[in-house]
């Protein structure tokens, strides 16, 4: 193997680390949640305290923006069923959004 070719596949190795970093970011999705394998030797923690997080900070948002759409038309269009990672503080928070 040439040396060139083995420095375009660091190149290219390094180009995908970096989209990969940059899609999780502008979806804000942990790591864990999508199956991705951690970088050396450190580790992304328990994926149950991650699901939590994300679900307070992202999708109970999301969720409570979608069902100002039922209320602007009047009629229940969106509905959404508890998230399966949701803990009682979560449920707690949950109806409080709506």
């Amino acid at each position: 193997m040439l040396i060139s070719e083995v420095a375009a596949k660091d190149e290219f190795f390094s180009i995908k680390n970096v989209t990969r970093d940059d899609v999780l970011a502008a979806h804000r999705v942990p790591p864990q949640l999508l199956g991705l394998a951690p970088i050396g030797t450190t580790g992304f923690g328990s994926v149950v305290p991650a699901a939590q997080v994300f679900a307070i900070n992202e999708l109970l948002p999301l969720m409570a923006r979608f069902r100002q759409v039922n209320d602007w038309l009047g009629e229940e269009l969106v509905s959404f069923n508890d998230y399966a990672a949701l803990g009682s503080q979560t449920t707690a928070e949950n109806s409080r959004l709506t």
